[in-house]
């Protein structure tokens, strides 16, 4: 029973590496990949998302990704729990200084609001923000390139 329950699982790592040698990837993340991290949020070149539900630490630049049955993919060879979905960014930027929250308000470039309901320091001028709107998952806040917890954004 145990060597029959370990040739199907070489059978079914050969047929992966099969289909992969074989076929053309189904995404492309559109940057760098450092890994999967639960909820963690990749933009990829088709304007969808991919979504990481478990956690692998890799690196490589626009990796291809293949989608694979019950939830998971395979993203530059190594496979991981997540899926593809649809979604949209709104990128913006803080309107001037940026010096972090204090339980505050603060105006952005394209009319929206950030409310705050936490405090941190950090200081940056008219820094990025990207407010990524993912089908399932709450509002994620990016504020140059670091993801924000205690933070929402607001219509005017």
């Amino acid at each position: 029973m145990k060597n029959s329950s370990r040739a199907k699982q070489l059978l079914s790592g050969i047929g992966l590496l099969l289909v992969v040698a074989f076929s053309r990837a189904d995404f492309t993340i559109e940057d760098s990949f450092e890994g999967c991290d639960y909820e963690k949020v990749y933009k990829l070149t088709n304007g969808q998302f991919l979504v990481c539900e478990s956690y692998g630490y890799a690196y490589s630049y626009r990796p291809e990704v293949y989608t694979l049955d019950g939830g998971r993919v395979l993203v530059d060879g190594d496979e991981y729990r997540g899926r593809v979905v649809n979604g949209r960014v709104i990128e913006t930027q803080i309107d001037g200084d940026w010096e972090g929250c204090d339980f505050d308000v603060h105006k952005l470039m394209n009319g929206m609001r950030l409310v705050c309901s936490t405090f941190f320091y950090e200081y940056a001028f008219m820094p990025s923000v990207e407010i990524f709107m993912i089908d399932g998952l709450p509002n994620k806040v990016v504020i140059n390139g670091d993801e924000k917890s205690g933070v929402v954004v607001v219509d005017r």
